[in-house]
């Protein structure tokens, strides 16, 4: 005589247990994936501000807008203002982080609205609040004893911060007097 068996209590609980632990990785996977996308784009405007600054030293060398003697930090008697500071509107001199940017107005970011079109009242403004942009130009040396007077060295740092963590993109790059 056989005798019918069916599914125990204790194989549906372990049964249970396996694929809420398997929904829960699933979930925190997906968290994770979309906080990768959010610190990707976070990432990615603080390259784009980097370089943006960088090349506002550039341009103003090239066009001469500002002496070889003035592309230095303010503590070396230059135009760059010293340390962190937010990312504002660029003054009249066209380069970032220097005595003349806005005092009030932070740097703003447009991206389309509902209707996916860039330029038109729907579009969405999101002011850089929770990034912070500092350049520093070193001189560069010859040797142990001897600056070379005609190539210095800036360091362009954008930190952006997410969930009360700071996180620092840097840019390096050699300018000379040189235009």
């Amino acid at each position: 005589m056989r005798k019918d068996q069916g599914v125990s209590l204790i194989e549906v609980l372990l049964t249970s247990f396996i694929l809420t632990v398997v929904l829960l990785a699933v979930a925190m996977s997906m968290g994770a994936g979309i906080y990768s996308m959010f610190f990707t784009q976070e990432q990615l405007i603080a390259k784009q501000k980097a370089r943006e600054a960088l090349e506002s030293v550039f341009t103003a060398r090239s066009t001469q807008n500002v002496t070889w003697d003035e592309i230095r930090n303010a503590s070396a008697d230059g135009i760059f203002v010293d340390g962190f500071l937010e990312i504002r509107e660029m003054g009249d001199d066209g380069i970032a982080n220097t005595a003349d940017d806005a005092e009030d107005v932070l740097e703003t970011l447009r991206f389309p609205g509902p209707d996916g079109d860039l330029g038109t009242e729907d579009d969405e403004a999101r002011p850089l609040f929770n990034f912070q942009r500092r350049i520093t130009i070193s001189n560069v040396m010859v040797d142990e004893d001897t600056v070379d007077a005609d190539i210095r060295l800036i360091t362009v740092d954008v930190r952006f911060q997410i969930r009360g963590v700071w996180h620092t993109i840097t840019v390096n790059s050699y300018i000379s007097r040189f235009a």
